[in-house]
């Protein structure tokens, strides 16, 4: 995958266009996915994609010129998620999953509930308690790892790294 951006320097609070660049970047993929959170009780929506599988965080690849939040919006209204006050600007993580090639980048959305309708994109959306072990691989980890880093006071479990 390849991505052009232009290097911006700010000098005495004025931003200053730079060079041009292409780089080659190590992933194949770009997806963008949400963790929403649950303000009273730290629960976290999770969906699932497949019979008998595990749970993931909602999302899903960008667009053609779209911002990580706006494909995180798209995806949360196409996979039919009703967000109750929702603070879009909570803050951010990256991930990268080799098995794929894939960058994500997590937007962590805190709520005050959420209506959970129908979507033919998943079996099932519910909220789950961050001491379930229902995520695909080491996803719960890196849950509670941002929300320890972010939101220590909506973290209800700890994770050490070894």
């Amino acid at each position: 995958m390849k991505a052009d951006y232009v290097h911006v320097m700010t000098i005495d609070g004025e931003e200053i266009d730079g060079d041009s660049k292409t780089v080659d970047l190590p992933f194949n993929h770009v997806s963008a996915r949400a963790i929403v959170v649950r303000r009273g009780d730290g629960c976290i929506l999770g969906t699932l994609h497949r019979p008998n599988g595990k749970y993931a965080l909602p999302g899903g690849a960008l667009e053609d010129g779209e911002s990580t939040l706006q494909a995180v919006q798209r995806e949360l209204e196409e996979e039919n998620f009703i967000l109750m006050n929702p603070d879009w600007d909570a803050g951010i993580s990256v991930d990268y999953y080799d098995g794929y090639k894939e960058l994500s980048v997590w937007h962590i959305v805190l709520v005050d509930n959420a209506e959970i309708g129908y979507s033919e994109e998943n079996i099932e959306s519910k909220w789950i308690s961050q001491d379930e072990g229902l995520w695909y691989p080491s996803m719960q980890e890196k849950i509670i790892m941002t929300l320890n880093r972010y939101f220590p006071e909506l973290a209800r479990v700890s994770v050490s790294v070894s």
